[in-house]
């Protein structure tokens, strides 16, 4: 009993770890549900990895100063107390050997992806009092690290920067000091946590190893960058070292700020300095790794958009050449050439820019941009037949994008299964939107793409994923709880079975529901019209199941905490955190609207947008086949003005070509005005 009891309460620990992050999460995911500044989006949400203790139980979230770094280790240092009074403690003590074993089984979790149980591992030996004596040695510095930095990556941030802080008061030259420093300086970049970060490492010395200072300098120059301070940026960037992994972002970001200040020859130095191998330090790809080369494709698409900029078409040319066949931007850089090469007039090698572009048959930012240049290209070169096609593709398909575009901007209804389409990456044509499928499809793709809303639902993703984990805890509690009251009855290991809750059963018929839409739309698809009555009745009957799974949905009962005694001892505790965690489902709950309607409210808004750059486009197209019209009726006047002088057209001096005729394996011998009987084939002898 001793250690299945142990064991369950190492994942309520941490699940009850859970509550109070679950908290602090929940008010970053509101202050960011609008477009956040971050670097980039948070990896993902912790389950069960942050939660509240039992002496905080009647505390509110807010209650703690923003900007605390309180690990909330005191809950599980609650639980060892109670543990130890009901003789439920660990009885083997603590060793060296003991930590290293653990801590092998720990990263290989960690490595498999089980960051939870993990987790639960580390809190429950970091928050023991047998872990003081070791806390400073190399593996308890390291247990440390990992706890942090799972937090961390789990988006606990606040118990993270706790963790992570206790590292920096050892030597700036020891691996787990900087280790720390590199997680929280990523934390930093992914989360909203910047400011706070960098008040952490202000302590840092500057005779730390360069790594650590770049780290740290180039942070200063992200959050500079953030708040509009462009010299404060790249002085701060200047300090990144060739030894920092974030040399080639620091160097390219730079140049950004040179040329957005209009200052082309310094911006396209720095651009050079990551683009060209020559002039890169030798050891800056070593330690960038595969993102230096990343940040490099970034550079050398700078040094294109610089040169075009100042009407350097050649150049252009060359530097977008330099995007190597393996890199995701690529299709840009083929885009960019196209355009360049179609501003200076060489309309050969704008063609051959698009075909190479159209041959990687991969779906791409400017796909819609590509159809309007490739015909203008051809309008240009007077092909007026291939480029009102490829103009009246593009009408056929997009001018249904448009309007289904600007019809869901006025249905909240239809905006609200659009996005939860995408949320969840199921088909956009399964989501009910009374549009055709394929315009469906496009509708999810692009609003997909869009940065702002997609930070918005990475947000709305990551609060799902702590509830779900917050109702985790609730159910170890309980079996916790009822394995108190009666240690002795026998059970298994839950009491309701494996994905049979309620909430279970709703979303399996939920997503069976969208299973069966699927089959009749390829039911429909290769039906060719027949048995037509019998898809309609399974449509009705399928929206009345909708129906229902709503209704049940709807009335799913919210948790509630089940009564029990409170007190510091062990039922005491875990009753506290129940009820604890219960009020945090609730409030997590309502919070989840108000996250989701800003969702909602972004998803309209890339609608809006893109009501707009189609409209653009679209009149873009129509004004192009007026061209291709013009430009027939001129090459027919062309035409009958060389006839009446006597010349014949192009068109028809190709017609009288006989070798155009001949296929690839055939050869054409004009006739020289002899005819020997002999080479004919069969012919001797024929007079």
């Amino acid at each position: 009993m001793k250690r299945a009891l142990r064991r369950r309460l190492g994942f309520c620990a941490c699940a009850v770890l859970s509550a109070h992050a679950l908290a602090f999460a929940a008010d970053a995911t509101k202050a960011a549900a609008a477009p956040s500044p971050s670097a980039s989006a948070t990896d993902g949400a912790a389950s069960g990895t942050s939660a509240p203790s039992a002496s905080d139980a009647a505390a509110k979230p807010s209650d703690a100063p923003a900007d605390s770094t309180d690990t909330r280790g005191s809950a599980m240092r609650t639980y060892q107390t109670a543990l130890a009074n009901q003789k439920l403690a660990p009885t083997i003590p603590l060793s060296v050997q003991r930590l290293r074993d653990d801590l092998g089984e720990i990263e290989e979790k960690l490595s498999s992806g089980r960051r939870d149980e993990a987790i639960a591992d580390l809190v429950y030996l970091v928050e023991s009092d047998r872990f003081e004596a070791f806390k400073d040695s190399e593996e308890g510095r390291a247990c440390v690290f990992w706890l942090g930095d799972a937090l961390a990556r789990g988006g606990a941030f606040q118990p993270a920067r706790g963790y992570l802080t206790r590292l920096l008061a050892g030597s700036p030259t020891d691996t787990w000091y900087r280790r720390a420093v590199h997680s929280l300086v990523d934390l930093a970049l992914e989360s909203d946590e910047g400011e706070r970060v960098s008040k952490d490492l202000s302590g840092v010395p500057s005779s730390a190893p360069d790594e650590v200072t770049g780290d740290i300098a180039y942070l200063s120059g992200r959050l500079a960058d953030r708040q509009s301070k462009p010299d404060d940026a790249l002085a701060a960037y200047a300090r990144v070292s060739e030894k920092s992994r974030f040399w080639a972002q620091a160097t390219y970001l730079s140049g950004v700020i040179e040329v957005e200040r209009k200052n082309y020859p310094k911006g396209e130095a720095l651009f050079c300095k990551v683009a060209d191998p020559k002039l890169t330090p030798k050891k800056a790809p070593l330690f960038g790794g595969m993102d230096f080369f990343r940040v490099r494709d970034l550079a050398r698409l700078g040094l294109g958009r610089v040169a075009h900029e100042q009407y350097r078409f050649d150049d252009a040319r060359y530097y977008y050449y330099l995007v190597p066949q393996d890199s995701d931007d690529l299709p840009e850089a083929l885009y960019e050439t196209a355009t360049t090469r179609y501003e200076a007039k060489d309309y050969d090698g704008a063609r051959r820019a698009i075909d190479d572009l159209n041959k990687l048959k991969v779906n791409h930012a400017y796909e819609d941009e590509t159809y309007i240049l490739d015909a203008y290209i051809d309008l240009a070169t007077c092909h007026f037949p291939a480029a009102d096609r490829k103009l009246d593709a593009f009408l056929k398909r997009y001018e249904p994008v448009r309007d289904a575009a600007r019809k869901l901007t006025q249905d909240d209804a239809a905006v609200e299964k659009l996005s939860e389409s995408v949320r969840t990456g199921s088909d956009a044509a399964a989501a009910g939107l009374g549009v055709p499928e394929e315009t469906a499809r496009t509708l999810g793709a692009l609003v997909r793409i869009d940065a702002d809303y997609g930070r918005a639902a990475r947000r709305l993703a990551e609060l799902d994923h702590q509830m779900r984990g917050l109702r985790s805890a609730m159910g170890e509690l309980d079996q916790a709880s009822q394995k108190l009251a009666s240690p002795k009855a026998v059970r298994g290991q839950s009491d309701t079975p494996l994905g049979q809750s309620d909430l279970d059963k709703v979303e399996r018929i939920e997503s069976q529901i969208a299973e069966l839409k699927r089959l009749i739309r390829d039911a429909e698809r290769g039906g060719n019209g027949k048995r037509a009555e019998d898809l309609d009745a399974l449509k009705k009957e399928i929206s009345a199941l909708e129906i229902r799974a709503r209704a049940a949905r709807a009335a799913l009962p919210p948790p509630s905490a089940k009564a029990g005694k409170t007190g510091a001892d062990l039922a005491g505790v875990i009753s506290n955190d129940r009820a604890r965690a219960t009020a945090l489902y609730n409030d997590a709950q309502t919070l989840r609207i108000a996250v989701e309607a800003e969702s909602l409210g972004l998803a309209k808004d890339a609608l809006v947008r893109l009501d707009r750059r189609l409209s653009r486009l679209l009149r873009r197209a129509r004004l192009g086949r007026i061209e291709t019209v013009l430009g027939k009726k001129r090459s027919l006047e062309m035409e009958v003005d060389a006839l009446s002088q006597g010349l014949l057209p192009q068109t028809i001096i190709d017609s009288l070509d006989a070798a155009r005729y001949l296929h690839d394996d055939e050869e054409f011998w004009p006739f020289e005005g002899e005819d020997w009987a002999d080479e004919y084939v069969g012919g001797e002898g024929v007079r």
